[in-house]
């Protein structure tokens, strides 16, 4: 079932930072999931899309500090920041001592004491660089990461390249800090070989616990995942739920009719699997499994995940492969993904059944991030890359000239539409 999403006129009101998420529990457990609704509010324009930006390529990522403010990473123009809930945003570039000049920004978190953690590698996927900042990103203090004997058969047989495109951090409750990155072998493309240990991204969790001085202590969270957004319990620390994109060719002996069933696509499509999936853990991060029912379809991928202290989880992705308008869906959880609401009374486990919420329609597009932060117990802000239009028409005509980006905000909130009579 697709719900197309009500807009309203007028600028919405959100509660204040200060109000707290727990008491206000009861707002968010009086929504009814046989009747919710999402409803739009206003749009904040944060960066025009012009030739200006030089920007084609962006997967934005976004995060509240533990004072209130509200961080965009992005990954060539710095970071941006709002001191008030979203409304207006202001640049805070970005010097790294010690690490490459020119820097891609790949993943931003905030820990619990207030420091600012950015993963970054310059491009070509031969470096890769933690940098932490106590004084919210005025100075930053780089260390680097030695990925390639991250792989278990290193040092004579060790991982070649990191290729990341967004990342997150969480953090344990003994402080240890956490994060998320791609790491491939030499022949990482080669599906068809007989170790099949080989191919594929290898999604790993490394760890640090000294501060961001020194990361090790690798768990490979799926061979064939990439692009991951990982949101903790909390109410359990230890459940971790990673919104991916599963993307692979076949494996060595497998039946490409029965695989092309399995994933929704003809059998001779080359990337069979290429679209969003959950995966969860019940042990903090030790060891992950693929959630029933939750690949979300062919080019479904690039998603982001949000788990509320009220325990709502929201997770939003592409719309998917037959479609061309660029929409980002939004499935929700009123109940810590125990149950995805479809417009029953207990909703279902299946999150690929879950009803699918128009968040984003156009400008946005399919090959960008739509990341969320929480305003207030039911009030979020959802921020996304978008072309310019001009630009799209070109790239769509001839595929060569490459559409310039801009950054944009926009304003929704969960609530109960009105009751039939």
């Amino acid at each position: 079932m697709l719900i197309e999403i009500r807009f309203f006129l007028g600028t919405m009101l959100f509660g204040l930072v200060g109000c707290s998420i727990i008491s206000s529990a009861a707002v968010a457990n009086a929504l009814d999931p046989q009747r919710l609704n999402v409803r739009i509010g206003r749009t904040v324009t944060i960066i025009d899309a012009d030739s200006q930006t030089g920007l084609n390529h962006e997967m934005l990522g976004m995060i509240r500090h533990p004072d209130g403010t509200i961080f965009i990473r992005t990954q060539n123009r710095g970071i941006l920041k709002s001191e008030d809930e979203g409304r207006t945003w202001k640049g805070l570039p970005v010097n790294f001592p010690g690490a490459h000049p020119k820097q891609t920004l790949h993943g931003l978190y905030a820990s619990r004491n207030g420091v600012l953690w950015l993963m970054h590698q310059s491009s070509g996927g031969k470096d890769l660089f933690v940098s932490r900042s106590r004084d919210r990103g005025v100075t930053w203090k780089t260390s680097s990461i030695d990925y390639s004997n991250l792989a278990p058969g290193a040092p004579e047989d060790p991982y070649i390249f990191c290729f990341n495109d967004y990342n997150t951090f969480f953090q344990r409750p003994d402080g240890t800090m956490v994060l998320g990155i791609g790491l491939r072998y030499e022949d990482h493309g080669n599906y068809q070989q007989k170790d099949q240990s080989r191919p594929g991204f290898h999604e790993t969790l490394i760890r640090s616990e000294d501060g961001g001085e020194t990361w090790g202590d690798p768990t490979e969270v799926h061979p064939h995942v990439a692009e991951t957004g990982y949101a903790v319990d909390p109410q359990n620390p230890d459940r971790i739920l990673a919104f991916t994109r599963k993307q692979r060719m076949l494996l060595l002996g497998e039946d490409p009719v029965e695989v092309g069933k399995a994933a929704g696509v003809p059998s001779d499509t080359s990337w069979p699997w290429k679209g969003a999936i959950l995966l969860e853990s019940i042990d903090g991060g030790r060891s992950f499994s693929e959630v029933p029912h939750s690949y979300l379809g062919s080019y479904s991928h690039r998603g982001t995940i949000l788990w509320t202290e009220t325990n709502v989880v929201i997770v939003s992705s592409s719309a998917g492969r037959h479609t061309v308008d660029g929409r980002r869906l939004a499935r929700i959880s009123l109940d810590g993904a125990r149950t995805w609401v479809d417009g029953t009374v207990s909703g279902t486990t299946r999150l690929n059944q879950a009803t699918k919420f128009v968040l984003l329609k156009p400008p946005p597009t399919i090959s960008f991030t739509s990341p969320m932060v929480q305003l207030s117990p039911n009030s979020f802000l959802v921020v996304y890359a978008y072309w310019n239009e001009e630009a799209l028409q070109k790239y769509r005509a001839n595929g060569k000239d490459k559409p310039w980006v801009g950054f944009r905000g926009l304003f929704f909130r969960l609530e109960n539409a009105p009751s039939e009579l």
